[in-house]
């Protein structure tokens, strides 16, 4: 998943629903969950009581409904009035409540030690689903998930609703998890846009006591998906995008790539990560294996993508964005005319460099998207043929190839 980022971040799917109610059901378990926000990042000590509406919820909401108010303003400028009006009245009446927030001094979860020193590797065990998804077993402060592996992403997103069974407990827990550390909008390819909350220091198990690191973990609170006002509804626009994938959150561990925020190894001080689908291991370790190939950019690199059709070869440079979860990935215009089922592509570190990987184009359906201009979507065809390492330390990729 490429990403796009508003602290901004992206990657593929979802669907919904509309008008002014938006605000109201599953919304206003978001908008209450935000109460645990706080508006800075340095605090010695949380208030024992909060005032919703001057504290807390202004500087987190009026951003979200500026947004909302916007793109429903595209469809019906009726709709956008209505919900700047209703908002207003229930921001109002929101101001007369209190909640009581964790002192910082007594955080809800004690955060375990960083492991970043122990220069040893930690093998977490990968699974591919569905042919085209990488994914691991992770428990994030005690609550179980499947998280998505994204090298075209950086930072572990989960949504509210993995934290309880009904949006009570949701809450509770968004609360026992303390004073966000900052708050942002960011969204994923394909029609999901979201608005979450970063907490640091969250216990985050990988692979059944793998690996243990401290966050930062991003709560999605809130999600829509930009082309369909109806789905600012149902509030459930990341939930749908992880059921089409058969996960319930995203572990995106690139570097240099649009965030939401950090991968949560390299947070953690690890140096970087090898994903071995092959042998299926995600396993994070402080150097790359010896051998390989390496590029710069981690995980987008300018490379040489060739396509080679009933012997013909036809080829272009290209930004290509090596992305775990892309899916099939995409590929240039000038390319695409030559691609058939059967056809094979080849990437290369330049034109007439060292060959990093390549692979056959399966049936219709399993072949990259075609898009105008250079910059591409590797898929996870690469990471499904050979390792990959990703080097944090100095933003590099190393490729190995098999024999």
């Amino acid at each position: 998943m490429a990403g796009r980022h508003s602290t901004n971040k992206q990657s593929r799917n979802a669907g919904m629903r509309r008008r002014r109610a938006v605000i109201v059901g599953g919304a206003v378990g978001a908008f209450a969950a935000a109460a645990a926000m706080a508006t800075g990042s340095a605090v010695t000590a949380a208030p024992a009581k909060a005032d919703f509406e001057d504290l807390l919820l202004d500087p987190i909401i009026q951003p979200l409904l500026t947004s909302m108010t916007d793109a429903l303003a595209g469809f019906d400028p009726t709709a956008a009035t209505d919900l700047t009006s209703y908002t207003d009245s229930l921001l109002s009446s929101l101001n007369s409540i209190d909640l009581a927030l964790p002192s910082a001094a007594e955080p809800a979860a004690a955060s375990t030690a960083s492991p970043a020193s122990d220069p040893s590797s930690y093998d977490i065990p990968i699974t591919v689903m569905e042919g085209t998804e990488p994914t691991v077993q992770a428990t994030v402060d005690g609550a179980p998930t499947t998280l998505l592996v994204d090298t075209g992403s950086s930072g572990l997103v989960i949504p509210e609703t993995d934290l309880g069974s009904n949006s009570l407990t949701q809450l509770e827990s968004l609360i026992s998890l303390g004073v966000p550390s900052s708050f942002g909008e960011s969204g994923y390819s394909g029609g999901v846009q979201y608005f979450y909350l970063e907490y640091n220091d969250v216990p985050t198990d990988y692979g059944n006591g793998a690996l243990d690191t401290t966050g930062p973990v991003d709560v999605e609170i809130y999600s829509y998906n930009p082309s369909d006002p109806l789905s600012f509804l149902t509030n459930n626009a990341f939930q749908q995008f992880d059921a089409d994938n058969d996960v319930t959150g995203v572990l995106g561990i690139g570097d240099n790539t649009a965030g939401p925020t950090e991968s949560p190894f390299q947070a953690d001080g690890y140096d970087g990560v090898l994903v071995d689908i092959p042998q299926s291991e995600l396993i994070v370790e402080p150097t790359a294996p010896p051998g390989g190939d390496t590029v710069s950019g981690a995980p987008i690199s300018s490379l040489y993508e060739t396509v080679t059709t009933n012997g013909s070869t036809t080829g272009s440079t290209v930004s290509n964005d090596v992305d775990s979860g892309g899916v099939y990935g995409t590929i240039p215009s000038s390319l695409d005319s030559s691609l058939a089922p059967g056809s094979t592509i080849t990437v290369y570190s330049s034109q007439g460099g060292t060959e990093l990987y390549q692979y056959t184009v399966g049936s219709a359906g399993e072949e990259p998207v075609s898009t105008s201009g250079t910059s591409i979507d590797s898929g996870v065809e690469p990471f499904l043929v050979e390792p990959i390492y990703i080097d944090y330390a100095n933003d590099t990729m190393t490729f190995y190839p098999g024999p």
